[in-house]
């Protein structure tokens, strides 16, 4: 992302501000737009589709912002992110990640 809005010029999600709660949808929208802004620059710039996060709070909030600013980016947890990229010895190949949504890349059989 651009440089002012990373490390310690990084922008708040907003929702450990409160702006998690779906009573002020409104509120929520605007307190997170700079964030949404960055990461629409990167989509733009980069083809970026996914924002993983740490925290379940930044998940639930950016869920949120995403397909109201940024629609086509998908937001996921860093150890969702992490179990989709594991294989385990003697696990066969997998065709979905761990929403069942196909991987991509890889075809789904059609038996199941």
């Amino acid at each position: 992302m651009a440089e002012d809005t990373i490390r310690e010029k990084t922008l708040c999600c907003g929702g450990g501000a409160g702006l998690g709660n779906d009573e002020n949808m409104e509120m929520r929208m605007r307190g997170g737009m700079p964030r949404a802004m960055a990461v629409k620059q990167v989509r733009e710039k980069h083809g970026v589709n996914r924002l993983a996060c740490m925290c379940a709070i930044d998940r639930a909030t950016l869920t949120s912002l995403m397909e109201y600013w940024v629609p086509g980016v998908t937001v996921m947890g860093v150890h969702e992110l992490l179990a989709n990229a594991l294989v385990m010895t003697g696990e066969k190949e997998r065709t979905t990640d761990l929403r069942g949504e196909p991987l991509e890349g890889k075809a789904v059989d059609e038996a199941l």
